[in-house]
């Protein structure tokens, strides 16, 4: 007798939803940025001490080749950490890997637009984080427009991938 009063008193379970809204979501988004990038700085100081001085020994060319070549390992190593810096502090922030898709997207695009020495890119970098944040955010607008947004994040990466691949060519 007891158990079934127990069992039919129970309440039912609640609904818990877990959206951020869309400002939470843009700063978790700069601070997975900031982290990210304080990882890829702490790559680069560790990679200029292994890999610039293996890579960079025999250099040649220019006014100061190991320089040159020290400094184009330490951005290219910088790059990608940044990337692969950037998922663990995305998921770490509890934050979803659309979040780190989209930004994959916004950074490939950055780099092959190869400005960076143009003050309109840093504008650019700097507006990454909030425009990934709002491209991958969950709207709630239904499940077939949550297709088609996370179908546009895979198509950008894509797009970014090609850019890259392009922008390496030349």
């Amino acid at each position: 007798m007891g158990r079934r009063r127990a069992a039919r008193g129970q309440a039912a379970p609640v609904e818990i939803v877990d959206v951020l809204p869309a400002s939470a979501r843009v700063a978790w988004a700069y601070l997975a940025s900031l982290l990210s990038t304080a990882g890829a700085a702490l790559l680069v100081v560790l990679s200029n001490q292994t890999i610039g001085a293996l890579a960079c020994a025999g250099a040649s060319g220019g006014d100061d080749p190991v320089g040159e070549c020290r400094v184009g390992v330490a951005v290219w190593v910088a790059l990608a950490g940044f990337l692969v810096c950037l998922l663990p502090a995305v998921l770490l922030l509890k934050q979803d890997g659309w979040l780190w898709a989209a930004m994959f997207a916004g950074v490939g695009f950055l780099i092959a637009a190869d400005a960076v020495v143009e003050w309109w890119w840093w504008a650019a970098a700097a507006l990454v984080p909030a425009a990934a944040a709002l491209a991958s955010a969950e709207w709630r607008r239904g499940r077939s427009l949550r297709r088609v947004q996370l179908g546009v994040l895979l198509a950008l990466d894509a797009a970014a991938v090609a850019a890259l691949v392009w922008w390496y060519s030349l």
